[in-house]
C-alpha cells in the first residue's frame, strides 16, 4: 500500500495548456502552510508527498519544501511542465535541495503538436533542455502524458521517441481526459480523444515498454481499453491495494481525501468479468456519451494473475 498526498502550492501557470483540468485562479499557499501541510503528512504516515499546482516550479518556496521533507526523512517529487528546469542553474538548486525524482508532461515527439496543446512557443524546445538538465544533474525523470485527439495515434512513437534519445527515462504515465474540470472552450474539447484509436496506440506503447522492461502506469481509461495490461491503471491497483490517497487544492475542493476509486457504470459493465477491479469510465454520461464500452470475457486464472501481478509490485 502506497498512500500518496498531492499538495497543490499554486494555481497559475508560464503554460496554458488546452485541456489543463486545474486552471488558474491566482492562488498559492504560504511557506507556513506548506510546512504544516507537511507536518500534517508526517502525522498521517502518508509515503510519498506530490508537489504540483497549475506549476509548482513558480513557486519561491518550493526547494524549501523539499529539504524540510526531505530532513524528515519524506520522499517528495514534483510534477512540473519543465519551463523552470530548462535554467541549469535552476535544477542545481533543486538538486541541492535534494530532489531526486521529477515528472515532465510531454504530449507529443512532434514539436508543433506539443506546442499546440500547450499553447506556448517553444515549449517543446524547452522540454527538451529540461530532461536533459536534469538528467544531468542525476535527478529520475518520469514522464506523463494526456491521452487527447490530437497524439492518439502516434503514442507508441513519442514513448520511442523518449527511449532513443533519453535511455535513462524508465517510467511513464498515461492520463485520460478530465472534461469537467478543463476549460469549457472549443478548442478544450475538441481535444477529447477516440478511444478505439487511441487504444491501439496506447497498447503499442505499453507491450514496447514491457519489453524493454521499463514501467508504466494509465489513469482514467477503463479496462476494456487496455487488455493484458489491466495491472498498469492506476484505479484498478488502488482497488486491490485498498489505498487511498490527500489532494490539498486551491479551490473549492481544498483538502480532499480519496477513498473511493469508481467513476460511472453502465450496463455493459455488468456484463464484464473485469468490472470487480475496473473503476468504469469517468463522466461518460455528459462528455464520453460516444464512447462504446466493450464488457470481457476472463477466466479464474486470468483473474488471479492480475491480482497476483499488482500484488507483487510497489
Amino acid at each position: 500500500m502506497a498512500n500518496i498526498w498531492y499538495i497543490q502550492v499554486n494555481r497559475y501557470c508560464n503554460n496554458q495548456c488546452h485541456f489543463c483540468s486545474n486552471p488558474s485562479n491566482w492562488k498559492n499557499i504560504s511557506y507556513k502552510r506548506g510546512i504544516e501541510l507537511i507536518d500534517d503528512f508526517i502525522k498521517r504516515k502518508y509515503h510519498w508527498i506530490i508537489f504540483t499546482g497549475w506549476e509548482p516550479t513558480l513557486s519561491s518556496d518550493l526547494s524549501k519544501w523539499i529539504k524540510y521533507a526531505n530532513k524528515k526523512w519524506i520522499n517528495c517529487r514534483i510534477i512540473s511542465n519543465w519551463m523552470q528546469c530548462s535554467n541549469i542553474e535552476y535544477v542545481k538548486e533543486l538538486k541541492h535541495a535534494w530532489l531526486n525524482l521529477i515528472h515532465f508532461s510531454l504530449y507529443s515527439y512532434q514539436e508543433k503538436v506539443h506546442d499546440f496543446l500547450t499553447d506556448t512557443p517553444w515549449s517543446y524546445r524547452k522540454l527538451i533542455k529540461a530532461i536533459q538538465n536534469s538528467l544531468t544533474e542525476w535527478i529520475t525523470v518520469q514522464l506523463n502524458c494526456v491521452i487527447n485527439k490530437y497524439n492518439q495515434n502516434h503514442l507508441d512513437k513519442t514513448v520511442k521517441f523518449i527511449v532513443k534519445y533519453f535511455s535513462q527515462i524508465r517510467h511513464f504515465v498515461w492520463n485520460n481526459l478530465d472534461p469537467q474540470m478543463m476549460r469549457q472552450t472549443k478548442i478544450a474539447l475538441s481535444t477529447l480523444p477516440d478511444f478505439d484509436i487511441a487504444s491501439k496506440s496506447l497498447l503499442k506503447a505499453l507491450n514496447f515498454l514491457n519489453s524493454t522492461n521499463r514501467t508504466f502506469r494509465v489513469e482514467r481509461l477503463p479496462l476494456c481499453y487496455m487488455r493484458w495490461f489491466e495491472w498498469a491503471s492506476t484505479e484498478t491497483r488502488k482497488i486491490v491495494k485498498d489505498e487511498e490517497r490527500i489532494v490539498h487544492f486551491l479551490d473549492f475542493r481544498d483538502s480532499f481525501q480519496e477513498l473511493e476509486w469508481e467513476h460511472e457504470r453502465w450496463p455493459e459493465c455488468d456484463e464484464c468479468d473485469l468490472r470487480w477491479i475496473c473503476a468504469g469510465l469517468y463522466e461518460k454520461e455528459k462528455y464520453y456519451n460516444y464512447v462504446k464500452l466493450i464488457p470481457q470475457k476472463l477466466t479464474k486464472e486470468e483473474k488471479e494473475k492480475i491480482i497476483k501481478k499488482i500484488k507483487s509490485e510497489n
